[in-house]
């Protein structure tokens, strides 16, 4: 992530720093532009093949760009779509489960999560959520990143110019103005940056991950001992993680049931 960076100055700027600040915003823009440029032609390449029906080159594709390090709701979504259609369900699953911590709201990211597990195995029905904890989450996922992102950015913007026009007004409408719009700035700074931190930070989110596997036996040690073997879980399942060991993973299913599986046969979401 890329952080803005406040310099206190003493005096005003003269017009050759002010040029020498735009020379190197441009230069830093096109450093990142370039990459972003190739990131493109790879997300192009990716839905032209899709629409081919050339599936496995749609991931190469996809797959390609979140190695470079970019990633959005949009594209997980694709990736989820191509490997469904190559027959993949659990990394399907696994993709559009991360194009919904990005995107909660997503009416077909949630339509093609309730597709995909009416065609799993498991079929697991959810325990019901306490009403303060469906509020948080209600909350939490209130809005989509990139809306977020924007709108807690205009915040800031709106207290440090109202804070600024508060400052140097020269009249007391003006002053007024700029009081009110500091305020209401710093009131959304408060409400949805506390959102947005809780979001980025994951405080409080449940790490989850997807089933990769056929079938694995959920045991109630970690340990491999055929008498230790509660009941098995397959492919496409989501889990929530509690514990790990070096080799071993303590789960627990949507519908409260607990036991341990090894490690490898799943992948965070």
């Amino acid at each position: 992530m890329i952080t803005a960076k406040i310099l206190r100055m003493s005096g005003r700027p003269t017009r050759r720093t002010i040029a020498r600040r735009i020379t190197a915003g441009v230069v830093l823009l096109t450093a990142f532009t370039i990459p972003l440029n190739a990131q493109d032609e790879l997300v192009v390449r990716g839905n032209v093949a899709y629409q081919e029906g050339d599936f496995a080159s749609a991931i190469e594709a996809y797959e390609s760009v979140l190695a470079g390090g970019f990633s959005s709701a949009g594209l997980e979504y694709n990736l989820g779509n191509a490997y469904f259609k190559a027959g993949d369900l659990a990394r399907s699953i696994l993709h559009w489960e991360r194009a919904r911590l990005l995107a909660p709201s997503d009416d077909d990211v949630i339509a093609n999560l309730e597709l995909a597990r009416s065609l799993t195995v498991d079929a697991i029905e959810p325990l019901s959520m306490f009403w303060l904890v469906s509020a948080v989450a209600w909350w939490v996922d209130l809005l989509p990143r990139g809306i977020l992102i924007a709108v807690v950015a205009a915040g800031w913007l709106c207290l440090g110019g109202g804070a600024m026009m508060r400052i140097l007004a020269r009249t007391d409408s003006i002053a007024a103005v700029g009081r009110w719009t500091a305020i209401g700035g710093a009131v959304v700074v408060v409400l949805l940056g506390s959102n947005l931190l809780v979001r980025e930070l994951g405080i409080g989110r449940p790490e989850r991950a997807v089933i990769m596997v056929e079938a694995v036996s959920v045991r109630s040690a970690p340990a491999m001992d055929d008498d230790l073997v509660l009941f098995e879980i397959h492919e496409g399942t989501r889990v929530r993680i509690d514990e790990r060991t070096p080799e071993w993973a303590e789960v627990v299913l949507d519908d409260g049931k607990v036991g341990w599986i090894p490690l490898g046969v799943m992948e965070a979401i």
